[in-house]
């Protein structure tokens, strides 16, 4: 039902280490004052930066839920339920704009019918008219103030205009209802990240990997924002986590690597890079580039 689809942190990791300094003095004379050779100039040690900033993407939002479809019509009237089974079908079909008229029909015929306005605001949202999206998600929450999708889907239409404090409100709403469910936390978790809130995020993603275990993305995530906090450790923890449940995970092998280049485990770091080589091999040159510097 949920497809998985941020912001990125992009620096350079560079190890500290000094230049040693040798001082000729030139030898004493009979007849000159001993005199010492100038001394060069110290190279300033280079700087060693957050691995976090250089960490691969966070991974985007979960997709909102399609539409509902079947079950209610046996509830609605003829004419009603001519237009939602043609409103399904229009958008199964991608033709949206046909799917808004149908459930527009649809909604008028039925104003008190929340499922027939969160399927107008579905065909809305893939239609990319978000602010009719919203009303139309509203309208739905209205008449059915404890339905879990609407409130998604409301959140995801706020996530991707950038307004995150109404996402966070949507999505912490969903969990609410239906804290069980582990996308919800994840969205709520980016949403956190996407304003800064790395704490919050890091206690949204460990709940969507804690209810469900085999959710790569989740443990993916958290390793960013543990990375943002220069928690390598745990950074490392979880992108180990995220590459065990998906082995082919390259971006996954990328952070990791970092990781352990931040904790100073080179060979560890090594190791990634060796896999990269086989998955993605620009990520390698790219990590291998970090490791000489």
């Amino acid at each position: 039902m949920f497809k998985l689809s941020g912001f990125q942190f992009r620096a350079a990791l560079l190890f500290l280490f000094l230049i040693p300094i040798c001082v000729f003095n030139r030898p004493a004379s009979s007849t000159h004052a001993q005199q010492s050779q100038p001394q060069p100039t110290p190279r300033p040690p280079k700087k060693k930066l957050q691995a976090g900033s250089n960490f691969a993407q966070y991974a985007g939002r979960d997709a909102s839920n399609r539409m509902i479809a079947g079950g209610a019509t046996r509830n609605l009237g003829s004419e009603a339920a001519k237009y939602k089974k043609t409103g399904e079908d229009a958008y199964e079909a991608s033709k949206f704009d046909e799917a808004i008229a149908a459930f527009r029909k649809s909604s008028e015929l039925m104003p008190n019918d929340a499922t027939a306005f969160y399927n107008l605001g579905a065909s809305y949202e893939a239609a990319g008219r978000s602010d009719e999206a919203i009303e139309a998600y509203r309208k739905a929450i209205e008449l059915a103030p404890k339905d879990a999708y609407a409130y998604y889907n409301l959140g995801n239409v706020y996530a991707a205009q950038g307004k995150t404090q109404e996402a966070i409100e949507a999505y912490r709403k969903v969990v609410e209802l239906a804290p069980q469910e582990a996308v919800a936390h994840y969205n709520l978790g980016l949403t956190y990240a996407a304003a800064g809130r790395r704490l919050e995020a890091i206690d949204a993603f460990k709940q969507a990997a804690s209810l469900k275990p085999d959710f790569e993305l989740a443990h993916y995530n958290l390793g960013v924002a543990y990375g943002a906090l220069e928690q390598y450790g745990q950074a490392a923890a979880s992108f180990r986590e995220a590459v065990r449940v998906k082995p082919d995970y390259a971006e996954a092998h990328f952070n990791l690597g970092l990781a352990y280049l931040a904790l100073d485990n080179r060979d560890a770091a090594q190791a990634e890079i060796k896999i990269l080589r086989t998955l993605k091999p620009e990520l390698a040159d790219k990590l291998k580039g970090l490791t000489i510097k």
